[in-house]
């Protein structure tokens, strides 16, 4: 049983973008602490669950959170190790930028190093990483998110969203707890509408010029200090792409930014909560790209959302 389980999630990841994405499917949350040691009807042709070994993988579940799960044949969707992809990595990666947001730290990444999945109708990721902290010479950090690859709407090509971004506990059983929420229902109405297209020319009227848009959204360009000193500028573009292509992006990477613009409610500019971010640059390789990110959040900790549309000029 486990090993069809394990197959269908490997044929979910290798599936291409249009087939794997259910339109319109209800978003599962991470799941709750495992249930009571499942019976097996005696006429089933189903192996029976060893209770002990149950034992121990509710415990596990319990005592991280989902991180450190061993094998566990069960005959029914758990949490279960595999190997780490393309999308453990920029997922890792997009958990890691929410935990340096809200922190204001600037931890950087360096490698997952385990991936665990839960497959329902869409894939939630328990992802380990290493990171490195600049600000204590470079010290290794072992950091934790929890993303759920979420369902499409909004005309997003990669819809994704974060529970849990932590520090992982030295004790097992401690440590922050993510918890449950819906970005179609919990955040501001306002960027619970389709993503917009590509700015017209005439949007901005200056590079240093802050517009009144539409519907008290503001438009303004990064300066180029702003984009230095906000990397994970460079990781949107990423996402961006990666919404394209769902496909490793190291041959295409480093990008060259050409423009960076946001739009928000809000007088944070590049650290609100809530903005889209139309961003056009060049790949290595010479691709011209356009994206628009949207990045929402229900202002809990832990609590991001990213859509993304992109465009290949050529």
């Amino acid at each position: 049983m486990y090993d069809v389980m394990l197959e269908e999630a490997k044929l979910w990841l290798d599936e291409p973008q249009q087939r794997k994405r259910k339109l319109e499917t209800p978003v599962i949350p991470p799941p709750p602490p495992p249930p009571p040691c499942p019976t097996v009807d005696e006429d089933s042709s189903d192996e029976e669950v060893d209770p002990v070994a149950w034992s121990k993988y509710s415990r596990q579940v319990s005592e991280s959170g989902g991180f450190d799960v061993d094998l566990f044949i069960q005959p029914f969707g758990g949490i279960v190790p595999t190997g780490c992809n393309v999308y453990a990595v920029l997922f890792g990666k997009v958990g890691l930028h929410c935990y340096n947001l809200e922190k204001e730290t600037n931890l950087q990444f360096k490698k997952v190093t385990k991936s665990n999945i839960q497959s329902a109708s869409i894939l939630t990721f328990y992802i380990t990483l290493e990171a490195t902290d600049p600000v204590h010479d470079n010290s290794l950090v072992t950091f934790q998110t929890c993303v759920t690859d979420a369902v499409l709407k909004h005309q997003a090509r990669l819809r994704m969203f974060t529970t849990t971004c932590r520090i992982k506990p030295q004790v097992p059983g401690t440590g922050e707890i993510g918890s449950y929420w819906y970005p179609d229902t919990d955040v501001d109405a306002s960027y619970r509408v389709d993503l917009p297209n590509w700015l017209q020319d005439d949007a901005l009227s200056g590079d240093d010029k802050l517009q009144f848009y539409e519907n008290h959204f503001y438009l303004t360009q990064v300066k180029d200090w702003e984009l230095k000193e906000n990397e994970w500028l460079y990781l949107y573009a990423e996402f961006a792409l990666f919404s394209r292509w769902d496909d490793d992006l190291s041959a295409y990477m480093p990008f060259e930014m050409r423009k960076v613009v946001v739009q928000t409610k809000e007088d944070m500019k590049l650290k609100s909560g809530n903005a889209v971010f139309y961003l056009s640059f060049k790949t290595c390789g010479g691709l011209e790209c356009r994206g628009v990110v949207r990045r929402t959040t229900d202002g809990r900790p832990g609590h991001m959302c990213l859509e993304a549309r992109c465009w290949i000029d050529k």
